[in-house]
């Protein structure tokens, strides 16, 4: 809490700080995007986003609270925006870390994997937390390496801190990747009870209700637009009806109350890549004894479609069923992992393979907001 109150302090001091048409900044650091766009790619402007993201990386601590708001949320506007990307490098350095017992040559290793990684998405919050703890295993808690990823991890949440104060629609707080609302919360010791996606004039939030806590807030309103118009263009149908498509891929998140359709690509090793043809909403909740109706009409030839949805057996317990059912050829075999309410992190769970023709069905008793369908291979 003390390492933010420089940045928080100075976006209330200085938040109607008067750049061309900045003015908009009156009470908190709500991004514009069509601001920020013209500052990070002016050359000439303080904002220019290759400098911002060189001091970010030396960690200069004469950023001020407006270069992290335009280095943060101009992420959303750079080409290579993905919050929902995957990195191997991060899942090998978190195997490491995770471990009961991390020597300094395993940190060491997971540091080198780490660097990797925040080449490649330096505005993730996590990584920071990752290669803190590293580089406290190799140069020592109080080395100058563990204190720049601190700085680093405290700047982007003072970005999100100064955006709103969380209490409604109009003041959320604004972020990049959906994960950092998680983060956000954790940092500041709120603790979710559920979350919900709302709509509110054209814009998306997660709102979560809070356990009791030292703000007194009961819901915290999170804006995550610019996250779910990442998935619209890559999901939603066009003017023509025809998914956009981008490409395979070899991982996909789907939260509960989505149906998603997905068609095998190229086959390495015995690995599969995938394209997703086809998200909806399906918010409709499933009973147990009845998921045969979700699927009346045959699919098209080499797609798998899933459908992740409440659920409920006769006792109206209520369940997360994942159904799917296949219309390849081959058995397939792949990784789920599950988010639970409240968190952040994807944990691994068990499941039957897909078989062709057949209905599968994978059943949760947890509080499982997301799923995580990856890898997807020919069964051995």
């Amino acid at each position: 809490m003390l390492l933010l109150a420089p940045f928080v302090a100075q976006s209330q001091q200085d938040a109607d700080y008067n750049i061309d048409s900045a003015a908009q900044y009156s009470q908190f650091l709500v991004p514009n995007y069509e601001w920020i766009g013209k500052a990070i790619n002016d050359k000439s402007s303080e904002y220019y986003y290759p400098t911002l993201l060189k001091r970010f990386a030396e960690a200069d601590t004469s950023l001020t609270i407006e270069d992290i708001h335009c280095l943060y949320y101009g992420y959303v506007l750079q080409k290579d925006y993905n919050p929902y990307i995957r990195l191997e490098e991060e899942d090998q350095a978190r195997d490491i870390l995770n471990q009961d017992k991390v020597t300094k040559k395993d940190a060491e290793k997971a540091l080198k994997l780490l660097d990797k990684a925040v080449e490649k998405a330096p505005m993730h919050l996590r990584l920071y937390m990752y290669r803190h703890y590293a580089n406290s295993l190799v140069y020592g808690e109080e080395s100058k390496q563990v204190h720049d990823d601190a700085f680093r991890y405290v700047a982007l949440i003072s970005a999100i801190a100064a955006s709103g104060d969380g209490s409604d629609f109009e003041t959320a707080f604004h972020v990049a990747v959906v994960a950092h609302s998680y983060n956000f919360m954790n940092y500041f010791g709120f603790e979710p009870t559920s979350q919900s996606l709302q709509s509110n004039e054209g814009q998306q939030f997660d709102v979560f209700p809070l356990e009791e806590n030292e703000y007194d807030l009961e819901e915290l309103y999170v804006n995550v637009t610019p996250c779910l118009a990442y998935l619209s263009k890559q999901f939603k149908s066009s003017e023509n009806d025809e998914v956009v498509d981008f490409g395979p891929i070899d991982q996909f998140d789907i939260r509960v109350g989505r149906k998603l359709t997905i068609k095998l690509d190229k086959k390495r090793r015995g690995e599969y890549k995938f394209r997703v043809i086809k998200l909806e909403e399906y918010n409709d909740t499933v009973e147990l004894n009845d998921t045969e109706k979700l699927f009346a009409e045959d699919g098209e030839p080499n797609t798998i479609v899933f459908y992740c949805v409440n659920g409920r057996w006769n006792d109206n317990r209520s369940i997360v069923l994942l159904v799917m059912k296949s219309y390849c050829k081959e058995m397939l075999a792949y990784d789920t992992f599950i988010r639970l309410e409240g968190s952040a992190e994807f944990q691994s769970t068990s499941n039957n393979g897909i078989f062709p023709g057949v209905l599968g069905t994978e059943i949760w008793n947890d509080p499982i907001n997301a799923i995580r369908i990856s890898h997807l291979r020919l069964m051995k």
